[in-house]
């Protein structure tokens, strides 16, 4: 929540209407205050704060006056115990919230593993999206733990679900290509020589425009178009998805992700780019 707020938007947000006071009937002391701060808060974030560093400063000397409660009583106040525990019971129940289960989580992850993290691709977009949808769906969010359980579990999910759709895509023969590109010496079943020299050319800077350079990647892409990677290989995933895997530190696919997709002949070669398009230079991308 941000720090600063005018007097006008103090007046806003933070002034306790009616039923709010109701809910204070039985309270006093800090326990009315603390109260009267969670419930304002939660409304205005859909979660609670963990400790009154979290409400701004400004809010809680608003709030204060409005219950005749000194700031000062909060010092004692344990925003951790059995009686903030009822008091956010209380307050969920107010607002038509309920706490987040494990089924929650893994129905939030789900959701944000098809249609939020294929788009985002920030941590911090994805946070605001799993909020967002917790105030739709009317449930308080998880603990910072957790929600970075789902996040992961969500990121994770999508990446299974990109590898085991463009693994599909690819015809044996274009497997066994991408394996003759990464067979190097020493592998158990890299074929004499393999296809290194190749993937290191692709993979190189094109350095200077010139003639030269021109039909060095012209050849390049002759190559590219011989693997015979199916052109919808990446239908369906957003351009910013599939260059986050392009980018150099980007994403890397493990045996352990591919594992489900295909058989080992398959999981040992990724394509990045399934091949020339009007924008790149570059012509391929790969990792294995």
């Amino acid at each position: 929540m941000r720090r600063e707020w005018t007097a006008e938007e103090l007046i806003e947000c933070w002034t306790l209407l009616e039923d709010d006071r109701r809910l204070l009937r039985n309270k006093s002391g800090a326990s009315r205050l603390a109260f009267a701060l969670l419930l304002k808060f939660f409304e205005l974030d859909a979660r609670f704060p963990r400790y009154v560093g979290e409400v701004p400063r400004a809010a809680v000397t608003y709030v204060a006056q409005q219950v005749a409660v000194e700031v000062a009583t909060l010092a004692g106040y344990d925003w951790s115990s059995r009686q903030t525990k009822r008091h956010r019971m209380e307050i969920r129940e107010e607002l038509g919230f309920r706490e987040c289960t494990v089924a929650d989580e893994d129905k939030l992850a789900a959701w944000m593993a098809a249609e939020v993290c294929p788009v985002e691709l920030t941590d911090d977009r994805q946070r605001q999206a799993l909020l967002a949808r917790c105030r739709k769906e009317r449930i308080e969010p998880p603990g910072p733990s957790r929600i970075e359980r789902v996040l992961g579990a969500a990121r994770a999910g999508c990446e299974q679900r990109f590898t085991v759709q463009v693994a599909d895509r690819l015809s044996p023969g274009a497997i066994a290509r991408l394996e003759e590109l990464v067979a190097v010496a020493g592998d158990d079943d890299a074929s004499a020589g393999g296809g290194s020299a190749f993937l290191a050319e692709l993979k190189a800077d094109p350095g200077k425009l010139s003639l030269e350079t021109l039909l060095k990647e012209i050849s390049k892409l002759e190559g590219v178009r011989a693997m015979g990677l199916p052109k919808d290989l990446f239908d369906g995933w957003s351009d910013k998805f599939v260059g986050g895997w392009r980018a150099p530190g980007g994403r890397s696919c493990t045996r352990r992700t591919f594992g489900t997709a295909r058989p080992r002949s398959a999981s040992r070669c990724w394509p990045r780019c399934a091949g020339p398009g009007p924008r790149s230079w570059s012509t391929a991308w790969w990792i294995c």
